[in-house]
């Protein structure tokens, strides 16, 4: 199946930073994979606790511990594990705080990819966690009736909508065509979105109707982030995927400008309605501010929808609880 046999075929990068308390988590659900042609990698970013000691409770010639010297960042330590570690034919990343669910995923994902030459990636779907009262959501709606192989642009047009999501835990892809694009190029909090959208451009998709993992969600993620200079910076996970469909002529310009737009306002709304929530009123306007000078329209939609959203006549909320009465064990 690979041209190097002593190669893995699928490489689990698990970039970690000061996760000591969950990590085991996600190292045993890597591991009880049922794929054989494995490795996981726990990429440690000089954590300050007791990470080598957790990965160390595990006897498996498949896990490999590396710690960086110096912090490298959170993507830094993304595109350092990918470009010097990692060495299967595919890869997927898995952050310290999230797991693996469906132990056959990695199996079917890989055997999609070798039976699919022109398929780039493979994705399924995720359970959100909320570790405050352990509750698992899923998003209603979302990647319904996907097929099998999809067009990457098909996917990359419906992305602003929010009926398409890549979840990057999921997202087993080719590691040479990743670096060929430049995966994690982009220091910011979405550069994986920015990553994974330009490389499904002019390319063939997969997708698994399975739930595959489960996001941990709580107020270290990096998409919690409330700080205004990350989030206007994080408006590059748009304006690269933007310039490279643009470049490529994959999609029509005015269909091209129309989907930027409507990005700006996805990833706008998200920011001011959590601005909102939390009581930080300056942080939406500065927010709002700046994205006025990159896109008036978009910045018109985002205010009159976050005004509607804190007189409590916005959207009806999308997260619907499912299956919360499982409890951790049964997703473990």
């Amino acid at each position: 199946m690979q041209s190097d046999p002593g190669a893995p075929l699928v490489t689990v990068m698990i970039p970690t930073y000061g996760q000591a308390p969950v990590l085991a988590r996600a190292v045993g659900s890597a591991l009880r994979q049922d794929l054989e042609s494995l490795e996981v990698i726990v990429a440690d970013d000089a954590s300050p606790d007791d990470t080598a000691e957790v990965v160390a409770r595990f006897d498996d010639p498949r896990l490999r511990y590396h710690r960086n010297p110096t912090n490298l960042g959170r993507v830094g330590n993304y595109r350092h594990t990918l470009e010097r570690l990692a060495r299967g034919k595919y890869v997927l990343n898995l952050d310290g705080d999230d797991w693996l669910v469906d132990p056959t995923y990695l199996r079917r994902a890989a055997q999609l990819l070798e039976e699919e030459p022109d398929v780039v990636m493979v994705f399924a779907n995720a359970w959100r966690y909320r570790q405050e009262d352990g509750a698992f959501f899923r998003l209603s709606g979302q990647n319904e009736g996907l097929p099998r192989v999809v067009s990457g642009t098909d996917i990359f047009l419906r992305y602003p909508t929010g009926e398409v999501w890549i979840p990057h835990l999921t997202a087993l892809y080719r590691r040479d065509v990743a670096l060929e694009v430049g995966f994690y190029r982009e220091d910011i909090i979405g550069s994986d979105t920015e990553s994974l959208l330009r490389l499904v451009l002019g390319r063939k998709v997969g997708f698994i109707d399975t739930h595959a993992a489960a996001w941990r969600i709580h107020g270290a993620n990096a998409t919690n982030s409330i700080d205004v200079e990350a989030r206007v910076a994080n408006l590059a996970c748009v304006d690269g995927p933007f310039e490279a469909a643009r470049a490529s002529g994959a999609v029509a310009t005015p269909l091209l400008e129309r989907w930027r737009a409507a990005m700006y306002s996805r990833l706008g709304l998200e920011f001011v309605r959590g601005a909102v929530r939390g009581g930080d009123l300056g942080a939406a306007w500065r927010f709002m501010a700046q994205l006025a000078r990159k896109s008036p329209r978009s910045a018109l939609r985002v205010a009159g929808a976050a005004v509607a959203f804190a007189l409590r006549r916005g959207e009806r909320r999308r997260f619907l609880p499912v299956y919360t009465e499982l409890g951790e064990e049964a997703l473990a």
